[in-house]
């Protein structure tokens, strides 16, 4: 990432250049990974320096062109975003940090256009919407910067402003979205860039419109109001636009702060990352699909804050069902009834690999709920998961290239992979799959923080039926 943090001018916004720029980007890196493949499969006693010295140069070049390009940051990362559990060790940080650095301190556009974007938007001045507005930003990211604003009645808020420019920036970008997801399929062979390229498009022009990001964070707050450690910003729908979001302004540390609390600080957060996104996930079929450090601050009282619903995601019944299904064949090691499962959502098909292929690497992927045990996730856990179906050496690597992935398991998979990234780099210890059993069978909780959670439900939530015992 540059060092320079002035503010920059205008975005790029052509077709043309953006696409010049990210074709060649993701081409060049493309054709390093089938390469490195070669090389790999050419001389194995050296396939861990080629693959090393790709992705060393493959994060410093995405670090580069995602602080300068913004709105293509913004698609590259969520695509790139397999970099990070494809990676070897030492790398694995290299790519996360460049994630957070993504998400929370690209460079600031110019104070002044902040004010523009909010005069274009609510047609008057910007002192007319604010009781104050500081033009120095809190934070700064891809497609974004917050600001913090005062209200007329006095309330602190965060007013995150849209980059002018970034719309048709993203719109230029998505005519180049076949370049984009070349990177994404040669790293990640089991995808179908269709769906990818589908999938990018639909939650990326999502996110481009914060009226979007506004009701799903009004979602997320009622379905979180009262809830004991997880804390989601109250919206304030007559401050917000198209291009404007207001929110309650939240204060606390960052959550890179965690990875360097004690362990026991570590297990909570961790188990209180794990309860959000599955929570929700199993709970009320919706799930947050961006788990990024630069998404969450840590309140002084223990809460963790949610910030973003940029990118949210809905699950129907059957699929949800199915996925919670086979991850009950795994425990009970009945390959029929994976199968089942697995082709009742198109993840196997007439086409694809017989369950026994694939297996041992679905075990793995769901290694810390298969065991009624303590179970640590970490780094090397999160390597050989991604090992598994990113690394040309892998048994599975070949098998994998021929399983169906619906597009929204594209969106789940993020979601997945990225809270397994954030517990590795936590550490963190817990009974994963009495936790998980709380959500699919509704037993009683076997923490602290869950029977906290357990009597906020039966306040809050009474109505709501374990997974595994809903019907549609």
């Amino acid at each position: 990432m540059p060092d320079d943090d002035r503010a920059k001018g205008p975005l790029p916004t052509g077709w043309f250049e953006r696409g010049a720029r990210l074709a060649g980007q993701t081409g060049r890196s493309a054709l390093r990974f089938v390469g490195t493949r070669a090389r790999s499969f050419a001389a194995p006693d050296r396939a861990g320096e080629f693959l090393d010295e790709f992705h060393q140069q493959t994060a410093r070049q995405l670090a580069a062109m995602l602080g300068e390009m913004k709105g293509a940051a913004m698609k590259l990362g969520q695509l790139a975003s397999f970099y990070e559990f494809a990676a070897p060790g030492e790398y694995l940080s290299t790519y996360a940090d460049a994630m957070t650095m993504l998400q929370s301190s690209a460079p600031p556009m110019d104070p002044a256009a902040s004010r523009r974007v909010i005069e274009e938007e609510f047609g008057v001045p910007v002192e007319d919407v604010f009781a104050s507005f500081r033009d120095e930003p809190l934070a700064s990211a891809s497609i974004g910067q917050v600001h913090e604003a005062e209200l007329p009645g006095g309330t602190r808020v965060a007013v995150k402003v849209q980059y002018p420019g970034v719309d048709e920036a993203v719109r230029s970008d998505m005519r180049n979205v076949g370049a984009m997801t070349k990177l994404a399929v040669a790293i990640a062979p089991n995808l179908d860039p269709r769906e990818v390229a589908r999938e990018v498009r639909e939650r990326v022009f999502e996110e481009l419109d914060y009226t979007l990001e506004m009701r799903n964070q009004q979602r997320f707050y009622e379905l979180y109001d009262g809830h004991p450690f997880v804390v989601i910003p109250q919206v304030y729908p007559e401050y917000c636009r198209r291009r404007v979001i207001t929110q309650e302004l939240i204060e606390g540390s960052s959550f890179t702060d965690a990875f360097a609390m004690p362990q026991t600080d570590r297990d909570r957060i961790g188990e209180i990352l794990f309860r959000f996104f599955y929570g929700s996930l199993h709970r009320f079929q919706v799930f947050s699909a961006d788990p990024h450090p630069g998404n969450y601050l840590l309140l002084d009282d223990g809460r963790v804050a949610f910030l973003d619903f940029g990118l949210v995601r809905d699950i129907d019944l059957h699929t949800l069902r199915h996925l919670v299904c086979f991850v009950q064949a795994l425990i009970a090691d009945d390959r029929d009834a994976g199968r089942e499962a697995l082709e009742a959502i198109r993840i196997l098909g007439t086409h694809t690999p017989e369950i026994d292929a694939v297996w041992e690497h679905m075990r793995m992927l769901n290694a810390p709920v298969l065991e009624d045990r303590d179970f640590t996730i970490d780094r090397p856990l999160v390597q050989r998961i991604a090992g598994a179906g990113f690394d040309p050496r892998s048994e599975a690597f070949q098998t994998l290239r021929k399983i169906g992935v619906p597009a929204v398991m594209i969106t789940f998979n993020r979601m997945s992979f990225g809270v397994a990234s954030l517990l590795g780099r936590l550490e963190a210890t817990r009974n994963w799959q009495r936790i998980a059993r709380e959500m699919w069978r509704g037993e009683p909780p076997c923490t602290e923080l869950g029977e906290q959670e357990a009597a906020w439900l039966q306040r809050h939530h009474p109505d709501v039926v374990p997974v595994l015992q809903r019907t549609a």
